[in-house]
């Protein structure tokens, strides 16, 4: 069922024991706006599998406490945060769960009891709307949590819209601290494994040149998103960087501006790859990643076909 952000208080209000659930490897705008959520209805946080570096610092300077793999069937209900498909959480899905998330990706609307998913910058403007309408008070650790998120998930605004904008001048205007302070939170230097896992999957990179459009492709073990957007910064149109985890294949991608202007689509690109490839994939159409079963080359030369046909 799809709800409005004025509806989210009386959904959650016959929900005693609540659970927000965060993506593995969970960023600044998922933690963000967990925090936010919880503190505003109650109910505790929880991601799947990890932190991302930058969602670790955040937690620490908000003070958000982080269960990892919480069993979520011990809960009334379990709010999914800023997750898109069902292979971000594993096989941590409940039968009771709701849906708050700015991605396009359908994946996880059929089964919610309700929803809130709007094609935003980041979910934390859905989640400052929902606490405006619930006439909710935010604090300064709130109001920092999510302006980290929009800031992360904007590309420090380089993504923002009219309705961003208008929000982070919300956000900052109530929440007694100054944007630095949110910059910082999220200033997390690369560490050495980072950089080494960067240098390698440059080094390793295969480029196809199709016109004028520039395809990277490339495997490392780790840091998957970072590397393709490193590929993206050093002059590819497009990057696809695989890593194996267990028995699954991950794969990140990232395009230029450009691309996403003359219609790249990477959400819908990486799902149709999944699900070909027993897993699922979505995200934004400049970013996105999937998971599925086989082999890192395998499933990297699907990608790379699959855009080549629709490359203008």
């Amino acid at each position: 069922m799809r709800i409005t952000e004025g509806q989210y208080g009386d959904c959650i209000g016959p929900f005693r024991n609540v659970l927000y659930l965060c993506h593995r490897n969970a960023d600044p705008d998922a933690i963000g706006c967990s925090f936010a959520l919880s503190r505003a209805f109650g109910g505790e946080i929880g991601a799947v599998d990890d932190l991302s570096r930058t969602g670790v610092s955040l937690a620490n300077i908000i003070g958000a406490h982080i269960l990892i793999n919480p069993p979520v069937e011990d809960y009334d209900l379990v709010v999914v945060v800023d997750t898109s498909v069902k292979t971000q959480l594993g096989n941590r899905l409940p039968s009771n769960y709701a849906l708050v998330d700015h991605h396009l990706d359908e994946g996880l609307l059929d089964g919610a009891l309700f929803y809130i998913q709007k094609p935003t910058k980041s979910t934390a403007e859905i989640v400052w709307t929902i606490l405006k309408e619930n006439g909710k008070k935010v604090d300064e650790r709130v109001a920092l949590g999510l302006m980290a998120g929009m800031i992360a998930d904007t590309g420090r605004f380089k993504r923002a819209t009219p309705g961003t904008f208008l929000a982070a001048a919300e956000i900052l205007d109530i929440g007694g601290f100054v944007y630095e302070e949110a910059q910082e939170a999220l200033s997390v230097p690369a560490d050495l494994s980072q950089r080494i896992a960067l240098l390698k999957a440059a080094s390793r990179t295969e480029v196809t040149r199709q016109s004028n459009w520039l395809v990277a492709c490339t495997e490392v073990n780790s840091f998957e998103g970072s590397a393709a957007m490193a590929l993206v910064d050093l002059g590819a149109d497009v990057a696809f960087v695989a890593g194996r985890h267990g028995n699954l294949i991950r794969i990140s991608a990232r395009c230029s501006r450009e691309a996403t202007r003359r219609g790249i689509n990477l959400a819908k690109l990486l799902g149709e790859v999944g699900r070909a490839h027993g897993g699922d994939g979505g995200g934004h159409r400049s970013a996105a990643a999937l998971e599925a079963i086989g082999e890192p080359s395998a499933i990297l030369d699907s990608c790379q076909k699959k855009l080549l046909e629709i490359l203008p």
